[in-house]
């Protein structure tokens, strides 16, 4: 039970800013903190879930429904995973050589690109949640699982290019076989 319980301590002192005792990454709890990632998804929809119950209930303007439920997923993970979206863009969107590249992934300045794609991804977003209907609204929230479900996989299903930094640390201390199973 400690073992699975630091796992899941592992996960979200990574992939979240919610505060959680700190543990010491080791062999032992690194090997299925991959598994841990939906986890975070769940917090994210669940928040979400509240959320959106308590502006029904208050009777908030759909526009700042919307708004915050835009805004709860980069408030629980801190936006790393924006952080990277918009370093990917701009590399992308540079069409230089995959050298280039790699500089431009690691440039922690924010490019024109990235500023154009991510003013794109939150309208988009704030459309989305402007008009999903309360039917929908349970599947929406099981996507922020699904998604981190599909990180892990991908974690140890893909092969990984050298120097790939956080994501290798968790792709090679996963038990790659037993995490694809879980």
């Amino acid at each position: 039970m400690k073992k699975w319980w630091e796992t899941c301590l592992v996960a979200f002192s990574m992939y979240s800013r919610i505060p959680v005792p700190q543990v010491a990454w080791n062999d032992e709890n690194m090997k299925y903190a991959v598994c841990a990632f939906p986890l975070i998804g769940l917090v994210i929809g669940f928040l979400e879930w509240i959320w959106s119950a308590v502006a029904a209930h208050a009777a908030f303007s759909p526009s700042l429904r919307a708004a915050v439920l835009v805004v709860i997923p980069i408030l629980v993970t801190g936006g790393i995973h924006l952080d990277g979206y918009a370093d990917t863009c701009d590399a992308l969107a540079s069409r230089a050589d995959p050298e280039k590249k790699q500089q431009i992934l690691k440039d922690p300045h924010l490019g024109a690109f990235a500023a154009i794609r991510l003013c794109v991804y939150f309208t988009a977003s704030l459309a989305l949640w402007t008009s999903v209907g309360r039917l929908r609204f349970p599947l929406l929230m099981g996507l922020f699982c699904l998604s981190r479900s599909l990180s892990g996989l991908s974690l140890t299903c893909f092969p990984l290019r050298e120097g790939s930094g956080l994501a290798r640390t968790f792709a090679e201390a996963a038990d790659r076989v037993r995490v694809r199973r879980v």
